[in-house]
């Protein structure tokens, strides 16, 4: 449950959500995508009602990129266009976006290549690129990242966090963050505690606060990334 959250994105905001499992960063982003409907209050954009919102302008403008990817048994362009009739320049420009043009040209049949069950001709990095340029390709004004790199390697953090940077201050970003390393440049996060807002702002102010949350949370992510690369 969420609870007295009172926030504003301007258009172009990059905004994170951060907290432990149980926090309420499911909740809130299932309210967003209209899988549920708020008890009390009310979620607008540009002041419309999001009840007032059809399916078909919630499909052309918001993205959704999952934690878990879903790749179907077809050819990448048709994994991008997912039967939207997308023109291939759009297609071409979101692989672009997520850096993943230039591995797609490297491949025989380009666009054209076929992926096996699950996308198993892609690493899990690579998956989630793609995923990536699916959301990216109907041009969406708002972007919702669902842990998105919970589950793939540093590199393809990297990535991730490079696309994020290109598109700040052209798409609306929402992030729910597992890695913290991910959102360090969003303008700013909100940790959640128990569905409760219990901490606002950006990396460096949030840092700056000696018994908080995040800074307890980044901490102990830093020390087991650094324990990792020790055992490698």
């Amino acid at each position: 449950m969420i609870r007295a959250l009172d926030l504003e994105i301007p258009a172009g905001g990059f905004h994170a959500i951060v907290g432990h499992t149980g926090s309420g960063k499911s909740t809130l982003l299932n309210l967003l995508l209209k899988f549920y409907r708020p008890s009390g209050g009310e979620i607008r954009i540009d002041g419309q009602p999001l009840e007032d919102i059809g399916r078909e302008a919630m499909r052309s403008g918001i993205g959704l990129i999952p934690q878990e990817p879903f790749v179907l048994a077809a050819s990448i362009r048709d994994n991008i266009d997912m039967g939207r009739g997308l023109p291939a320049a759009a297609i071409e420009r979101a692989a672009r976006q997520a850096h993943l043009h230039r591995l797609i040209e490297s491949m025989p049949q380009g666009y054209d290549s076929l992926l096996g069950e699950r996308g198993t001709r892609l690493s899990t990095g690579q998956r989630q690129q793609l995923i990536i340029a699916r959301a990216l390709a109907a041009a969406p004004r708002i972007l919702l990242l669902d842990e998105a790199t919970a589950s793939v390697d540093s590199e393809t953090e990297q990535v991730v966090q490079q696309a994020l940077a290109e598109l700040h201050g052209e798409v609306t970003m929402i992030v729910v963050a597992h890695r913290l390393s991910t959102i360090r440049q969003a303008d700013r996060i909100l940790v959640l505690s128990h569905g409760e807002c219990v901490e606002a702002g950006c990396h460096d102010e949030l840092m700056a606060l000696p018994e908080g949350l995040y800074r307890s949370m980044y901490r102990l992510q830093q020390q087991a990334h650094r324990i990792e690369e020790m055992a490698l």
